[in-house]
């Protein structure tokens, strides 16, 4: 497991599980549902058993609710989708919406509160649960993606936040689509920068870059920090119009500051005076030379341009 996945889901925790994990707001004022007796023409032997199961469903609604106050999750859910499925077999509508709605509440907070304390496992299955009583929920398919990843089970976990990207474009959920999106991409593109990070990459390393990059293609598509990684990657094995290319095209979905432009255009320029446009090259230079990249710019400007 990375520094970065933990650094991911401690943002993913701050920004998603501030929710305050309360469950006497939820479970204090959960009263049993009042349930009406329907089928009043019904026999004496079908009334007895109705009311049996109305009992039954008040008793468990209860255990359930009592069970979440205590923090007891596995206790809590058994007793709640047993209520739940009493309210489905004597059709009260009311009951049975109410209390989906506590199993669609509790295993989210339960799940962040699990993501808080990194209990991956715990994590796991709460988002699990969730994802049962509440399948078009975005939010469900995102905790149990990042509880896998962390888990080391990546693969399950990528394809379980494309899930979450299905999901939360077909429901309008944006939001958690595109965390989604961007904790895959943090993936590959974490694999990437860690290949290219050698002071003179060799092309194996390149290779590597380019490997997790297409990788992460088969998920999400590319945006302006892997069209980055990209281009140093094919500049580092002297494919200088791919690089220029692939740094133009990140240019183009760039959208941060003139500073952190600036690598873009030094790679551009760096491969055009490898390919002997020089005058080009030197524009060029002068976009790179802000922020990180300034000093190197300047020495170009220096020493090759005047």
């Amino acid at each position: 497991m990375t520094v970065t996945v933990h650094t991911n889901m401690r943002l993913f925790t701050t920004r998603w599980a501030s929710v305050v994990f309360t469950l006497a707001f939820l479970v204090g004022a959960g009263s049993v549902p009042a349930l009406a007796q329907s089928g009043g023409g019904s026999s004496g032997s079908d009334g007895a058993a109705n009311k049996e199961k109305i009992q039954q469903l008040k008793q468990s609604f209860k255990s359930g609710l009592q069970a979440a106050k205590a923090n007891e999750s596995t206790q809590a859910y058994t007793q709640l989708e047993q209520a739940l499925q009493l309210a489905e077999d004597i059709g009260h509508q009311g009951a049975t919406d109410k209390i989906s709605g506590y199993l669609q509440k509790l295993p989210k907070n339960w799940g962040n509160a699990a993501v808080e304390n990194e209990s991956w496992d715990e994590a796991l299955t709460h988002f699990e649960k969730g994802i049962k009583h509440a399948p078009e929920d975005a939010y469900m398919y995102y905790g149990k993606g990042l509880a896998l990843v962390n888990m080391d089970s990546t693969q399950a976990g990528l394809e379980t936040l494309g899930e979450a990207i299905e999901v939360g474009e077909k429901t309008g959920n944006t939001r958690v689509s595109d965390l989604a999106t961007s904790r895959i991409r943090d993936e590959f593109l974490a694999k990437a920068s860690k290949a290219l990070n050698a002071e003179n990459p060799t092309t194996e390393q390149a290779n590597t870059a380019l490997s997790a990059l297409d990788e992460m293609q088969q998920y999400v598509d590319p945006n302006a920090a892997s069209m980055y990684y990209r281009s140093r990657a094919l500049f580092e094995k002297e494919q200088f119009q791919q690089a220029i290319d692939a740094a133009e095209e990140g240019l183009d979905m760039h959208q941060g500051s003139r500073s952190d432009a600036a690598k873009y255009h030094f790679i551009v320029a760096e491969s055009q005076m490898k390919l002997g446009s020089k005058q080009t090259a030197c524009q060029r230079f002068e976009q790179a030379a802000f922020g990180d990249y300034q000093a190197r710019a300047e020495h170009y400007l220096k020493n090759d341009c005047q």
